[in-house]
């Protein structure tokens, strides 16, 4: 499969991978050949873009880092939580630490886990499904710190609610396309202490975790909000949660930009640990994250054009490389009568020369 912009929808091509909203809803299942009437349905939804299926490109299965249903049930029980705050009530903090109990479970039980592909949520869903995301990578994470079970679940919980102070800010600042005013951008600032006094007054949740909250927009070098706190001064649980935040803000569609590619994500998030981020901590997601996710499109220095099948743990910048095309040209395509797979861990001299998309495709 592959990922197409809704724009660049058209009625015949066919899904490839359930899609569902933050509620539970399924918008489309897996199998639906698209018509104009429901790609029609998913502008309306604001869907940034769908899997696809492709029968010119060899079938791959791409790993979750959590199952669609962990995903799902966790992204639908924040947007009760946060609808309840919305209306006066408590936090339910007993059913938070159940779910993130769940993720770490699950995610503890695949140590050797790889972020390969970001799910596909509407732009006002987003909230949701990036706290998710968010939660995940930082267990991940704190997996590879050593972290154990109890810490990844106060990690866990201060990640999935680190941005439930957004509840107070209006849709219009959180959706708006262009460039905030700075009457806007003070208006999401207070989201951070907003979020850390609704955490710290629920029951049973621990200090550290309401401090991501208060902390995840702090900044290494001190040029962060609400405090300006920097280095040590900003617990690490709140150092990791920042680092994924970004990562996972910038792989994903906003209103404003389409999502950046991983390889391109973990160039600016190197840009950033000369100075925003703390680099220990940076390169320890580096560890987890595929540079090259399995299923990607790639051009090599050889001129040959592959799929991405696999990826190598010890070096993920050099993935095993099926080779479905001479040079991305159909005059060029040669076709093999045997499936050839390029390992470029083991071959040195072959690299990676761009990533193939949708709209830079030749073949």
């Amino acid at each position: 499969m592959r990922k197409v912009l809704t724009e660049d929808l058209e009625p015949g091509m066919k899904v490839a991978k359930t899609l569902y909203l933050s509620d539970g809803r399924v918008l489309l299942n897996a199998g639906v050949i698209l018509k104009d009437s429901y790609i029609d349905r998913l502008k309306e939804k604001d869907i940034p873009a769908l899997f696809i299926a492709d029968e010119s490109l060899p079938e791959v299965e791409i790993p979750e880092v959590i199952s669609d249903q962990t995903r799902l049930e966790t992204s639908k029980l924040l947007r009760e939580c946060m609808n309840d705050i919305e209306l006066g009530n408590e936090l339910n903090s007993r059913k938070i630490k159940k779910a993130v109990n769940e993720m770490v479970d699950e995610l503890t039980s695949k140590r050797h886990v790889i972020v390969h592909l970001n799910d596909i949520r509407a732009y006002d869903d987003y909230t949701f499904g990036h706290s998710v995301n968010v939660t995940a990578l930082s267990i991940l994470t704190g997996i590879s710190l050593g972290y154990n079970k109890l810490e990844l679940r106060d990690l866990g919980v201060g990640s999935l609610l680190h941005d439930v102070g957004k509840t107070f800010v209006d849709d219009s600042i959180l959706l708006k396309p262009g460039r905030l005013t700075d009457e806007e951008f003070k208006e999401v600032q207070k989201h951070s202490k907003k979020g850390y006094d609704i955490v710290k007054d629920a029951e049973g949740i621990s200090m550290p975790s309401a401090h991501i909250a208060y902390q995840h927009h702090e900044k290494y070098n001190g040029t962060g909000y609400p405090r300006g706190l920097k280095g040590d001064e900003i617990i690490e649980f709140a150092q990791i949660v920042t680092v994924a935040d970004v990562y996972d803000a910038i792989t994903t569609d906003r209103v404003y930009r389409n999502a950046m590619p991983a390889h391109e994500a973990l160039h600016v998030l190197e840009d950033m640990m000369q100075a925003e981020l703390n680099p220990d901590i940076a390169q320890t997601l580096f560890k987890n994250i595929a540079i090259y996710p399995i299923g990607s499109l790639v051009e090599l220095n050889t001129g040959e054009a592959g799929l991405v099948v696999d990826v190598n743990k010890e070096d993920l910048s050099s993935p095993v490389v099926r080779i479905i095309s001479g040079k991305g040209d159909k005059s060029d395509q040669q076709e093999h009568d045997e499936i050839i797979e390029v390992d470029l861990m083991h071959n040195e001299e072959v690299e990676i020369k761009d990533v193939i998309t949708d709209r830079t495709r030749k073949f």
